[in-house]
């Protein structure tokens, strides 16, 4: 048992209560960001070389889901801090000394996606341009990573497998323009905005590129595929919390309209909400199996198998439409009350149709486990 999930416990009743103030307001708090920094959400996995807990991948993933229990967009928030933390040991030594120089509780944001560019601008850096949507936290950030196409002239360049070669660029959050285009379905108090940069000098410290398919490469990539395990245990968070919701409606005695027979009291009501949570156990030891496997065969510097690589992928998908049908479910069992606004099951509803919307829940990564399982041939370059 680490420290940081015991002091997370702490945090709980009051972000679950200020949950509602969350999503109308469109941020987390910064007195609520204070308290997560001191519970060590934000260090968790920060390397202990600059200060951080260096936590097991799973007991970040136990934190991130018990935040999302309570308030899903600081449960988000704090697992794209962690990604960001991941991402940030890929980058040379001195730009890790920039971002730890005053300590390891640095809120980092960034954007995986290649909405940019950036060239060689003649004194040993990089000019970058582009407009990066979906950077969550970036209000709030210090720093913030980018990936963007490089460019040779005007003309991107591309690996021999023909796909783009990009490089990742990293700035404090102080240089680049952030644009409001935050108005969304659900997760609102993530801030997850664009980012923008204008003819921005990057220097060659402050990135990396993905050249090859050498091991390297894939241990960076496996790092990016790790978003999907962070966003899953949101997702599984949100779930317990929809299923939680409905069986406390249940036992406050409440029953359908025109029902002789409280919700309690309905065979119909057990059997889908028991449904509901054995599947969110399923999920969740499927999520910690996969993560604890690929965390150590990192810590021992080795790589995993293409077939491990992909089913790690898949395993976020199958978590994220797992935790949707149990919301789906619960929604559907609590009755017409949970259609208003201040209803906590109608926000995780809207909380997880938009986290089904990220890339890495797509169903792509099926395809590519059962390609490799049939012996058909697969890039395995970027995954």
């Amino acid at each position: 048992m680490t420290s940081t999930l015991p002091r997370v416990d702490g945090l709980l009743p009051d972000l679950a209560e200020r949950a509602p103030e969350i999503d109308r307001t469109g941020r987390i708090p910064d007195d609520v960001i204070a308290g997560l920094a001191a519970a060590g959400c934000l260090r968790m996995l920060v390397p202990a070389a600059h200060g951080g807990a260096d936590l097991p991948l799973v007991e970040a993933l136990r934190v991130v889901e018990q935040l999302s229990v309570a308030d899903s967009s600081t449960g988000w928030l704090v697992g794209q801090v962690g990604l960001a933390h991941l991402l940030f040991a890929c980058f040379p030594e001195a730009a890790r000394q920039e971002i730890y120089a005053s300590g390891p509780d640095v809120l980092g944001a960034g954007a995986v996606a290649p909405k940019g560019r950036a060239a060689p601008d003649g004194a040993g850096g990089w000019q970058v341009n582009g407009r990066w949507p979906f950077v969550t936290g970036a209000p709030q950030a210090s720093w913030i990573y980018l990936n963007c196409l490089v460019l040779d002239g005007r003309t991107p360049q591309t690996l021999p497998n023909g796909a783009p070669l990009t490089r990742m660029v990293l700035f404090p959050a102080a240089e680049l323009e952030l644009v409001d285009t935050w108005q969304v379905l659900g997760l609102r108090g993530t801030a997850s905005v664009d980012v923008r940069a204008a003819a921005r000098t990057c220097p060659e410290h402050r990135g990396f590129s993905l050249v090859g398919g050498g091991d390297e490469v894939h241990r960076t990539v496996f790092r990016i595929a790790q978003a999907g395990l962070l966003i899953a245990a949101v997702d599984l968070g949100i779930a317990q919390g929809a299923v939680g919701d409905a069986a406390a409606q249940a036992a406050a005695g409440r029953r359908r309209t025109f029902s002789t027979r409280s919700l309690a009291d309905s065979p119909v009501f057990h059997d889908r909400l028991g449904e509901a949570h054995v599947a969110l156990r399923a999920a969740r030891a499927l999520l910690h199996a996969e993560a604890e496997t690929a965390w150590e065969t990192a810590r021992r510097g080795e790589v995993l198998s293409p077939l491990d690589r992909a089913c790690l992928r898949a395993t976020a998908a199958q978590v994220t439409a797992v935790a949707h049908q149990a919301v789906q479910a619960a929604y559907a069992l609590a009755g017409a009350s949970t259609v208003f606004d201040g209803s906590p099951l109608q926000r995780r509803l809207r909380d997880i149709n938009t986290a089904t919307q990220h890339f890495v829940n797509g169903r792509d990564s099926y395809a590519t486990v059962g390609a490799l399982l049939a012996g058909a041939p697969v890039d395995t370059t970027m995954f």
